[in-house]
């Protein structure tokens, strides 16, 4: 059975390139996307904002290899501490700053519908990722961790004469976000 469903699986997919392999294509894509996560790694709360730049390179209609820069934007972190001397005295402070993050993850992706006006696709992306804050008893920063994203559905509309422009959004899980829109641009 399981001999089946793999045959099966592979006629699939090669009928489908087969079937899409007249059609000229872009083999560069450059794009921007901005995209909304809640609750990050840690599901403290805090909704983040991220802007992530990508490249992709598609060696075959059906298949792109890429890289993402991906850099989040979060809450002002306020940090407050009380300092003693030996005499019994104090001193309170108190600082803050803008959490940061930055991942940078190499990304695969397929698509299942190759036309002319849309592409839909699903991915996977996996990298590591570097954040600031605060040192505290539990965390020290910066902080060093690794980072996947799947994505789910990702629609393409070309757009322009040549269809090069590119417009669009992912549903998905991981560092890019739940939802995320993009622009970019194909050559």
């Amino acid at each position: 059975m399981k001999r089946v469903i793999v045959i099966v699986v592979i006629l699939l997919c090669t009928s489908i390139l087969f079937a899409q392999k007249d059609t000229a294509f872009y083999k560069h894509e450059i794009r921007v996307s901005l995209g909304e996560m809640v609750p990050y790694v840690r599901f403290d709360g805090v909704k983040y904002t991220n802007i992530s730049f990508n490249y992709f390179y598609r060696p075959v209609k059906s298949f792109w290899v890429g890289v993402n820069f991906v850099n989040y934007f979060g809450e002002k972190i306020y940090y407050d501490w009380r300092e003693y001397s030996f005499d019994g005295n104090f001193k309170d402070f108190s600082e803050s700053k803008m959490k940061y993050c930055a991942i940078l993850a190499p990304e695969i992706r397929f698509s299942c519908v190759n036309r002319k006006a849309v592409i839909l696709y699903g991915g996977f992306s996996a990298g590591i990722g570097i954040e600031n804050g605060f040192d505290t008893r539990t965390q020290k920063y910066p902080e060093i961790f690794p980072s996947v994203h799947i994505t789910l559905l990702g629609v393409s509309a070309n757009l322009g004469k040549n269809s090069n422009v590119v417009i669009g959004g992912e549903l998905g899980f991981g560092f890019k976000g739940l939802i995320s829109a993009h622009a970019g641009y194909r050559f």
